[in-house]
């Protein structure tokens, strides 16, 4: 692996490794067909969730720092939800929607564990139904829910990949117990991680990705094959894509715009996006997104978010 690799890798653990890519419709609607909604993005940032760690442990807006392991210590459990709930159903048939969720664990070294929790109400409150490890240095590229059972394609590392570049796509499933989450003894392998898992759709900039004021155009990108093309919110660009080395490592080059004049908000955003797209390092997913991870000029790491829009045309 090349320092460069092996810096932006340490950057990235712990950041980039919780996603899906969910190409699968979500469920229905908390609320339809008389279930009641599941707890609020703001009640789960703010919960107790049991099953990570030996102890309960309470969310403050969606993070949690404990105590060092050695006093003055650097070294401690910390503990973030990793979105509000994209996914929830009724999945133990109490007439209830439950919160499937994501939770990153550090525990002071580079490797973060992947926590998946249910959430749902006991007695009025919000508690977790049940909570299992996922993995370390994990991603999930979708996510499936279907009466008791969760489904979940993850992107790990095969038998020949570095730990900071998985590249193997696999099923897993877990269903609701009384017990709590039971994963089945059947896992499939379904692919490797190549930029043809992310053609032939568009994808949407997330607000919040780059700091811009209300009403900018939505920005958009497409891959097609070693290609790249999308909506700057002023003009359309387009530039090549490649690998660069290790799985999920990309570069990006020759992007370029056309020269519309648009008001100065949006051409502010514009650049910032372009000159994002021009340093970006690596792909992934995040929570139903497209995840490029790009590097800055003081070598901090950014994330451009893009959601799943529609099929590309061809």
């Amino acid at each position: 692996m090349s320092h460069r690799s092996a810096h932006v890798s340490r950057l990235l653990a712990g950041t980039l490794f919780a996603a899906s890519l969910a190409l699968l419709p979500g469920p229905e609607p908390a609320g339809a067909a008389g279930i009641s909604p599941p707890p609020t993005p703001d009640e789960l940032k703010h919960a107790t969730y049991t099953g990570i760690g030996t102890v309960p442990i309470r969310l403050s807006g969606g993070s949690y720092a404990g105590p060092p392991y050695v006093s003055g210590g650097a070294s401690r459990q910390r503990v973030e939800l990793l979105d509000s709930a994209p996914y929830s159903g009724d999945l133990n048939g109490d007439g209830t929607a439950e919160s499937v969720v994501f939770l990153s664990e550090e525990n002071g070294g580079t490797a973060t564990m992947l926590h998946m929790a249910v959430m749902g109400r006991v007695n009025g409150a919000v508690a977790t139904i049940a909570a299992v490890p996922v993995g370390e240095r994990i991603s999930v590229r979708s996510v499936k829910l279907v009466n008791s059972q969760i489904t979940l394609e993850i992107l790990q590392a095969g038998p020949k990949d570095p730990a900071c570049c998985p590249s193997e796509l696999v099923t897993r499933t877990w269903t609701l117990e009384r017990a709590g989450l039971v994963e089945s003894g059947t896992r499939k392998r379904t692919g490797v991680l190549k930029l043809a898992t992310v053609e032939g759709v568009e994808w949407l900039l997330r607000t919040g990705s780059l700091p811009s004021p209300p009403g900018v155009p939505a920005v958009s990108l497409r891959f097609d094959r070693e290609r790249i093309s999308g909506d700057a919110g002023c003009n359309r660009y387009a530039g090549s894509a490649a690998p660069a080395g290790l799985p999920g490592e990309l570069t990006l080059k020759a992007v370029k715009a056309t020269n519309r004049e648009c008001p100065a908000a949006v051409m502010n955003q514009e650049q910032q996006f372009l000159q994002a797209l021009r340093r970006t390092v690596r792909y992934g997913f995040y929570l139903g997104d497209l995840a490029l991870t790009w590097q800055k000029e003081d070598g901090s790491l950014g994330l451009l978010r893009f959601a799943l829009g529609k099929k590309a045309d061809r």
